[in-house]
Formats: structure tokens, C-alpha cells, sequence
């Protein structure tokens, strides 16, 4: 497209603010650019913290850094309930009132693998529609369940006077740290919701590291930095195997390999990343192969 110019493939952590979308975030980073532009999972709009806009090829990996566990600083907000489990609902006063206590020992239920009500907010699709446009529209349906796998969930402050607890919580992919809120006042009798959630970790990537949606422009993606990693860069918690010239050529064209450790891995060649595989010592088949070698 005329005007736009082309950058290296590149995952950019960004700290994205409260009140704006993530999608919001891509657009900002798209603009100016004709490479394609996505994510590795969104965050709410009134949540912040570590966002992996993916950029060229790294499109190509979303749903392996999606598979990465992620931590999550949550607020929660004891006697009341909210129509969306956020500051964003319509909060109703319960009156209940709970102790620093209760809340330590009310967490040991919701640690390891719990079962988790879908929000009506959320992007899953019951009866062919997404589940937050039946919200907007008021309806109220039956969501699905759905296992997942809370790693570790810590309190780390409590207000007695507000009524609200500080925790920090350690979950696999699709767990909503909303829900959790909400069902741990539930399970409390008292009633809860998320009033602040701050993600500060996914697998290894640190919002520390992230820089403001506002600093991202195209130079900058050119370079490396901490807020700004080549598809090796981001990928380094995997494994490498380089193969001979011969196997490499044939991995490029997406055929198997062989030799290389159980699981997922990365194959290299002189080039460059020439994509993921994932399998036995036996035999790997790819998960993503890139059109080029990258860096």
C-alpha cells in the first residue's frame, strides 16, 4: 500500500493502558505499516499491563505465546457484584463483609485445576454468536464451562475498611481472572468483582519491559530492544535444533525431522528461524514454517 513501509517480523510488548481496547493497540501499531499486524491475546479495556502485538511473520505464532501461562495483579472488590465482573457493570452493594482470614483460606479452592463459568463478556461463541454481543443486547443465556488451571493464587494486601484484597494470580491459557473474582466472593457469600487487573507476565515476558502503545513507531521496530524481540528472541524458551544443509532445506518445505528433543523446538538453519516443530526423537512435524528464514 502506497505510503507504508515494510519492518522486520517483529513481537513488541506493549503496557496497555486502561480504557482503550486492544485492538485499539494494534491499530496504533499497524498505522504506517504494510506488514500485517495482530496479538497474542487481548485484555479487557479497563485492564492494563503486558500486551504481545505481533507483527510480520510473528502473526504466525499467536497461538504459541497464547499456550504460555500468564500473571495477572488483581484487585477484588468484596461486598458488591457487578453485571460484568469489572468497574464496567453495574455494581450492586451486597453489604457482606469478609476477613483477611476468609479470603486466605477461601483461595486454597480455587488453586490447580478449578471449573470456570465463561462471562457473558466474553469473545466465546454459544448458538453460531459471540457471547459479549448477546450481552450488549441484554440477553442472558446459559454459558458454557470449561476446566482450566490456576498455578498459584496469592494474597499479597487487605483492606478491612474498603473491603478489598490484593492477589496475585498465576493462570493457564483461557482462565478469566474476572470470573475468578467473581466466584470467590460467591463462594464467600459476599459477593465480589475485579475492580483493577494488571497483567504482568506472559511466560517469560515482563511488562517491565513493555513501553506505552504512544512510543511504538515504525523505526523503532527495525531495532531490538527489550520492548521489541526478533521471532528468535521470543521463542529462545524453546528448545534448538539446527539440522544438516540437506534436512534443513527439506524442514523448509515443511517436512519432518528427526533427531531433535520430545516436544516443541525451534529448527534453525545457516539463514535463520526456519519455523517450530513438534513431536518425538523419533519424528517432529511442523507447527509453523516461515515463507524466509528469520532472524
Amino acid at each position: 500500500m502506497s505510503g507504508r513501509i515494510a519492518v522486520p517480523s517483529r513481537v513488541v510488548l506493549v503496557d496497555k493502558p486502561a480504557g482503550c481496547t486492544s485492538f485499539d493497540v494494534v491499530r496504533r501499531v499497524k498505522h504506517g505499516l504494510s506488514d500485517k499486524v495482530g496479538h497474542a491475546g487481548t485484555l479487557d479495556p479497563f485492564a492494563t499491563g503486558l500486551l504481545l502485538v505481533l507483527v510480520g511473520c510473528a502473526t504466525r505464532i499467536s497461538s504459541l505465546l497464547m499456550d504460555l501461562p500468564k500473571e495477572y495483579a488483581v484487585r477484588v472488590q468484596f461486598g458488591s457484584t457487578s453485571s460484568t465482573g469489572d468497574p464496567d457493570g453495574t455494581i450492586v452493594e451486597t453489604g457482606g463483609r469478609v476477613g483477611a482470614a476468609d479470603v486466605v483460606t477461601a483461595l486454597d479452592r480455587f488453586r490447580g485445576v478449578i471449573t470456570q463459568r465463561v462471562p457473558m463478556t466474553s469473545a466465546v461463541r454459544v448458538g453460531g454468536e459471540r457471547l459479549y454481543k448477546k450481552a450488549h443486547r441484554g440477553e442472558d443465556v446459559e454459558t458454557p464451562s470449561r476446566e482450566v488451571v490456576v498455578y498459584d493464587l496469592t494474597m499479597v494486601n487487605f483492606d478491612v475498611e474498603t473491603q478489598h484484597a490484593d492477589l496475585i494470580a498465576r493462570v493457564g491459557k483461557g482462565t478469566y481472572v474476572r470470573r475468578l473474582a467473581q466466584d470467590l466472593g460467591e463462594f464467600l457469600g459476599v459477593g465480589a468483582y475485579a475492580s483493577s487487573l494488571r497483567r504482568t507476565r506472559i511466560g517469560a515476558f515482563s511488562v517491565d519491559d513493555a513501553t506505552p502503545p504512544e512510543c511504538i513507531e515504525p523505526d523503532r521496530l527495525v531495532g531490538l530492544d527489550p520492548s521489541c524481540r526478533s521471532l528468535s528472541g521470543a521463542l529462545q524458551y524453546l528448545p534448538k535444533v539446527t539440522p544438516t544443509d540437506v534436512e534443513a532445506a527439506r524442514a523448509a518445505n515443511g517436512g519432518p525431522v528427526r533427531g531433535g528433543p520430545a516436544g516443541r523446538f525451534l529448527v534453525c538453519s545457516p539463514a535463520g528461524l526456519v519455523g517450530v516443530w513438534e513431536g518425538s526423537p523419533d519424528e517432529a512435524r511442523p507447527i509453523v514454517v516461515f515463507p524466509t528464514p528469520q532472524e
